[in-house]
């Protein structure tokens, strides 16, 4: 649901004309269990600034986090889904970090969904982006406080710009690594993918043993939704460091193509 949107006529001579609308506030229902649900709330920007807006890989990606939450998989689900769903959602501590997270959507319905289901013991959610994206992705996540109520669930926003080789102190004091790397939309521009495939090389090297062994490799969900064919270089790319993708699922997203939802595993040896 959105909150009114506001036409003018341009160039209104009464002085009492509003100003261009700058925000539009969306309001989306998550799930928390058959019969409870809580409401999100997530602030976009009316400019063409891409990384303050909401798009539909994430909003795909976190429906698809909902289901997973309360699905009792199968017998015969796959490993890779239920290892996925374990350093998800889990109550022991998970730690779990995101790429690219723009207004944060995707971290915010990780970090709800986890406070409500199985209140996390310890652990952390970091929310990244580049500081462009700082100050909305923090309003987003102070507007939710709510909804986290642990500092544990509570996504942490935090600069990660995937042109620098060193990874943020916060995030290498990580112990053993991480446990999932989410991303939603982070393919619109194919020039960024070595840099993207460099930081996953390094986000994942974070968890190696020192005989080069993945210790404890991280899982890694990926939502996609394709606007150039050129885009799926990226699974060959990631594939060069030790990184397979297969698709899961899918969601219909606003209009075109669906959103795909991919699971990422890691080689144990690269």
């Amino acid at each position: 649901m959105s909150m009114p949107i506001l036409f003018s006529l341009r160039g209104a001579k009464d002085k009492n004309a509003q100003g261009k609308q700058e925000h539009v506030e969306r309001i989306y229902r998550i799930q928390t269990d058959p019969k409870s649900q809580v409401f999100m709330t997530v602030k976009e920007q009316t400019s063409f600034d891409l990384d303050k807006k909401v798009w539909d890989s994430g909003v795909g990606m976190s429906s698809w986090l909902v289901t997973l939450a309360h699905d009792q998989l199968e017998a015969d689900a796959s490993s890779d889904l239920m290892s996925l769903k374990d350093a998800l959602f889990s109550s022991e501590p998970r730690d779990i970090l995101e790429l690219g997270a723009g207004t944060g959507i995707v971290s915010m319905t990780l970090g709800t969904l986890r406070h409500a289901n199985q209140p996390p013991k310890s652990g952390s959610i970091m929310t990244t982006d580049l500081p462009s994206a700082m100050p909305s992705l923090e309003h987003n996540i102070s507007a939710n406080e709510t909804l986290f109520q642990s500092q544990s669930s509570r996504p942490q926003a935090l600069v990660l710009d995937w042109d620098n080789d060193q990874l943020p102190d916060e995030v290498s004091a990580i112990q053993g690594g991480f446990h999932a790397i989410i991303m939603a939309d982070v393919t619109y521009n194919t020039s960024s993918f070595p840099a993207l495939v460099r930081t996953l090389s390094n986000l994942v090297r974070l968890g190696t043993a020192p005989d080069g062994q993945s210790s404890r490799p991280p899982m890694i969900l990926l939502g996609y939704k394709e606007r150039d064919p050129a885009e799926r270089s990226l699974w060959d790319m990631t594939r060069e460091v030790g990184i397979q993708f297969e698709k899961v699922g899918e969601r219909c997203g606003a209009g075109g193509d669906p959103v795909e939802i991919w699971i990422g595993t890691v080689s144990q040896t690269e």
